[in-house]
């Protein structure tokens, strides 16, 4: 297992938290500010996460 995989899920939890946070925008105000504080985060480390493995697997493929 490749550790983008590992960013990919980071990426797709913080969209759902996303969707969920804009439903609960309405109703609930505090629980949508904390979805969106952790979709901001799980979107941010997603992409560290994908955009490091990209470049260490890059680096690997020119030591071969």
């Amino acid at each position: 297992m490749r550790v983008y995989n590992i960013g990919r899920s980071f990426v797709i939890t913080g969209i759902v938290e996303l969707i969920l946070s804009s439903l609960f925008y309405s109703s609930k105000h505090i629980l949508s500010t904390i979805l969106g504080n952790y979709s901001y985060f799980c979107l941010f480390f997603g992409v560290i996460i994908i955009i490091l493995s990209f470049k260490i697997d890059k680096l690997q493929n020119k030591a071969k």
